[in-house]
């Protein structure tokens, strides 16, 4: 019997929060310091394909990253075993942002303080971690046993490419200096989203060094799109809603970045969440009151009515006070609304009339 990980499936979840680059990118000066243009593109497009890579062979090989492998039909969604899956996978990274945010260049090699990198690192294993990506074109020297407590300095090169190196390194501290300043927990699920190094963020780019503007508004999920119909329902939504004075805040959920828009000040309406896919939450309280109108609606907006959750630990216990029930084609239907707003769709830039009726329907008010 083939035994798949938890790990397999979120490692490829967060290889898909990575963000696409376009073809052209804007690059500061302040990155150009030390090589130009060019060479500075073509290492930032080298360091996004092996970000690309390192998530596809934790998928299949996380064993390689000293990553536990907890067996996917082990563990069910709440347990702390599933938890530590979702956010396992971004331990590379973050070691890597550790590692190039605390040290300098010395001749060909990028040198790192140990001591300064053990006291903001946690990522587990990171013996294992540090021999893994020499699979990568890192040659790391000056540490016994890849151990960051066998000695002071730890000696990084990147012979194919040492444009890599400082890519990694200008990157590394204007993240760590900006965006995680004054950041008491830079693990959070919050911050990981919207980390323009984690993220590999072109827009981190676009700016001098001193200055932070990535994950603005509706760019904390917009980034991470990779198609350009996600990205406009997402800036279309995101204005009609702010012009009917709606409030904008980030989610924070376990399975990727969200922003959620409120009337009231303690429930949200509308969220878009990104969980592999772009999706849409609506806080729909009395679906039987939507029917009517959704016998008008595309089809696309019916199957949104159609499904049915299989339930909650909340429901199985008798202790639900969020879930929707209603009757749809003659079925009995339920939405769980515990962990989110009840019904959710993959959104589309035509229906969002539809979205703010179905919303004004089913909470018994209009949208308007």
């Amino acid at each position: 019997m083939t035994v798949t990980y938890l790990i397999s499936k979120w490692a490829l979840i967060r290889r898909n929060e990575l963000v696409d680059l376009p073809d052209k990118i804007e690059i500061h000066p302040d990155f150009l310091r030390d090589c130009s243009k060019e060479e500075f593109d073509s290492a930032f497009r080298q360091i996004h394909e092996m970000f690309y890579q390192i998530y596809t062979d934790m998928a299949e090989s996380p064993e390689e990253f000293g990553i536990p492998l907890y067996g996917s039909e082990e563990y069910d969604y709440f347990s702390k075993e599933a938890r530590e899956a979702r956010t396992a996978s971004w331990g590379v990274f973050y070691l890597l942002l550790c590692l190039f945010s605390c040290g300098e260049f010395e001749e060909n090699a990028f040198v790192a303080d140990t001591a300064a990198v053990r006291k903001i690192n946690k990522t587990k294993k990171t013996n294992v971690v540090l021999k893994a990506l020499c699979n990568y074109g890192f040659v790391i020297t000056g540490i016994k046993n890849y151990s960051l407590a066998s000695d002071a300095q730890i000696e990084i090169d990147y012979p194919d490419n040492r444009n890599v190196l400082h890519a990694l390194s200008l990157v590394a501290k204007k993240v760590m200096n900006t965006q995680l300043a004054n950041v008491s927990n830079y693990f959070s699920n919050e911050v990981a989203f919207s980390n323009g190094f984690i993220g590999w963020n072109y827009k981190v780019l676009q700016d001098d060094l001193q200055t932070y503007t990535l994950a603005q508004g509706c760019d904390y999920v917009a980034d991470k799109m990779h198609c350009e119909a996600d990205k406009e329902v997402v800036y279309a939504m995101d204005e009609v809603l702010r012009k009917k004075g709606f409030s904008v805040r980030r989610g924070d959920p376990n399975e990727g970045p969200a922003i959620r828009y409120y009337r009231s000040k303690s429930v949200y309406d509308f969220a878009f969440a990104y969980e592999g896919e772009l999706v849409l939450e609506l806080r729909i309280r009395n679906a039987q009151k939507c029917l009517a109108y959704v016998a008008e609606c595309p089809d696309r907006i019916a199957e949104m009515f159609r499904y049915t959750d299989l339930g909650c630990q909340n429901r199985a216990n008798g202790t639900c006070r969020y879930g929707v029930k209603y009757e749809f084609e003659g079925e009995e239907k339920w939405h769980c609304g515990c962990e989110g707003a009840p019904f959710k769709v993959k959104p589309v830039t035509e229906d969002i009339p539809h979205y703010l009726h179905l919303l004004g329907l089913g909470n018994q008010r209009t949208a308007d």
